[in-house]
């Protein structure tokens, strides 16, 4: 569960900045938006990565603040694989990954937890390929 949780912050943060100073404007902007003070952020996070199934909904419209700040949500609110191919340098098969998880919570209607739960996806899968050497790891279902 240990590497879960370094890939979990990895791909919040692969996902949500594209410079250090506009990810600490988007953090500091969603903190705000959401209600969280840096201590209860901490709390959060450390709730988050504990593999909790029962996440403070803040924590969930905080990552989906950061995705929508960073300009990785289309217009429907849903992952944007091609925007986040532009910020970010990715392989075939990060790009198959964030597609695999984007198609897997498309049915989600409500924003912050299909943000958390999109978020989440490509962590564990991304986790599951750094295990398995780079290969492929999106069949997680």
């Amino acid at each position: 569960m240990k590497v879960f949780n370094i890939f979990f912050c990895v791909a919040l943060i692969l996902v949500a900045s594209t410079s250090a100073e506009e990810d600490d404007l988007g953090h500091t902007k969603c903190m705000a938006e959401n209600n969280i003070s840096d201590d209860e952020y901490n709390e959060l996070w450390i709730e988050a990565n504990s593999g909790s199934s029962d996440i403070d909904n803040r924590m969930k419209c905080y990552t989906h603040c950061i995705l929508e700040s960073s300009g990785h949500l289309d217009d429907n609110g849903k992952l944007d694989i091609a925007k986040m191919g532009q910020d970010r340098e990715m392989t075939e098969n990060d790009v198959e990954i964030a597609e695999d998880c984007r198609d897997r919570f498309e049915n989600v209607e409500e924003k912050c937890d299909y943000s958390y739960q999109v978020s989440t996806c490509i962590a564990q899968a991304m986790s599951m390929k750094a295990l398995l050497g780079g290969e492929s790891s999106n069949n997680l279902h």
